[in-house]
């Protein structure tokens, strides 16, 4: 058995945080070059960390491991979102999984398409043809507005007032993660001064009211109805669980995938690529496959070990944190020949079949529920993309990412949007409208 590489250095002095949330990438890639090992040990959160970076390792430990350790998110995030599955583990994540499951399975996923499908392409329908979208918030509005209307029943069109206020709720309310985790309110000459997690309790407050009013008022078989006849503990379980589908972090995952593959298949170049993907639904599968390789909208997972273990030939001691990092798993060239490029055959030739090195919605037992919901909000999306839309964007390369708290460009890289016609050729104003924006 050998030994972790790397240094774990003294308590708060020798503390990694601040390097890796600066640059978790390149964090990875240095580290990984200096010790010739995608797995090693730094101090993190003023904790010996253990860093997996190995696709092989991350499975395994996903997979085969999950009894060694807790969930690392409790003291970081309870505050925020209360008793929930995230939080959970052992007998009670299996109780609540089991709970949550028949509300994400495929027959239950079914009965949401129409909602899903009449918001998106609400949405959808509104892009301007031959002007610059800011595609990222166009998406990431649409993805809000699909949050609200599955889980809390709220829809644009039907509730003018109160859309708007939970949007702007679930955005504070979502400030408070990315905050220092401390209640302050401090009188100034202008009037009171709070700190950004203190205006996160208030929204949580404000949520939690209107998740309670709108399941009181709910008489539909929707989510809403399911989670009241599901079987949990308490009306606040059922509350605090809802609080974790309409935080903010569901909309900013799916906005960021929606964007890399928006910025990855614009252009003339990926004419033929968008062409096959309409008439080819598995090579459609495919593209998404490499878009969540490649861009995954969380950089990994953190766990705390509870009991010591073996992971690819390292000892993991008791009381270590684990953090898996998703990014540089996918791009493990043990696993994912040339893992830099953008190859959706792949997963028709060398990557055939390896799907299970995927840890985007996590893996094994702890795998994300509502991945079924995933894959119907990403397919009908792009499919409306693909089938009305080319689309060029306005800078020369896709700009570089910043990872943290979900991945994105770096800047508001703008898309023009030019329309199909019936033929499924560019319309020709729109063609030079691209052209000269460009």
């Amino acid at each position: 058995m050998s030994e972790l590489p790397g240094y774990v250095g003294y308590p708060w002095v020798g503390d990694n945080s601040l390097e890796f949330y600066r640059d978790p990438v390149h964090f990875m890639e240095k580290r990984i070059q200096d010790y010739s090992s995608r797995i090693f040990q730094a101090r993190f959160i003023n904790r010996p960390t253990v860093f997996v970076g190995s696709a092989e390792a991350v499975k395994k430990l996903l997979n085969e491991k999950t009894q060694h350790f807790d969930m690392g998110y409790k003291a970081l995030w309870q505050g925020l979102y209360g008793e929930n599955v995230l939080f959970s583990d052992g007998t009670e994540a299996i109780a609540l999984r089991a709970l949550l499951i028949p509300l994400f399975n495929r027959e239950a996923v079914s009965g949401y398409q129409n909602t899903v499908e009449r918001i998106c392409d609400r949405t959808l329908q509104s892009i301007p043809a031959g002007k610059p979208v800011k595609v990222y918030e166009l998406l990431k509005q649409m993805s809000t507005e699909i949050s609200m209307g599955l889980f809390l029943d709220i829809e644009r069109e039907a509730d003018n007032s109160l859309g708007p206020h939970v949007s702007q709720l679930m955005t504070q309310h979502w400030h408070g993660i990315i905050s220092m985790p401390a209640n302050l309110k401090l009188p100034t000459w202008g009037g009171n001064w709070e700190s950004g997690y203190s205006k996160a309790q208030e929204a949580k407050d404000e949520l939690l009211q209107i998740i309670r009013d709108r399941i009181g008022k709910n008489k539909h078989n929707n989510v809403l109805g399911l989670m009241k006849t599901a079987g949990f503990r308490s009306e606040d379980e059922i509350y605090w669980h809802l609080l974790l589908f309409v935080s903010a972090l569901v909309p900013k995952a799916f906005s960021s995938l929606f964007t890399s593959f928006t910025l990855q298949l614009a252009g003339p170049s990926k004419a033929s690529m968008r062409q096959k993907a309409l008439e080819d639904e598995t090579f459609l599968e495919h593209i998404l496959l490499e878009v969540q390789r490649l861009w995954p909208p969380f950089i990994g997972g953190r766990r705390l070990v509870r009991q010591e273990f073996t992971l690819a030939g390292y000892r993991i001691p008791k009381e270590h944190g684990l953090m898996y990092v998703t990014h540089t798993a996918h791009r493990d060239p043990q696993i994912f020949p040339e893992p830099h490029s953008f190859k959706p055959e792949r997963w028709s030739t060398c990557n055939a079949g390896h799907e299970g090195y995927l840890c985007a919605f996590g893996g094994g037992p702890r795998r994300c529920v509502g991945t079924q919901l995933v894959q119907l909000v990403l397919k009908h999306v792009t499919k409306y993309l693909l089938r009305n839309f080319h689309w060029e964007v306005t800078q020369a390369e896709i700009p570089p990412y910043k990872w943290l708290p979900v991945s994105r460009p770096t800047v508001e890289d703008q898309v023009i949007f030019t329309p199909r016609d019936s033929s499924g050729e560019e319309v020709e104003m729109g063609v030079e409208v691209a052209e000269t924006s460009l």
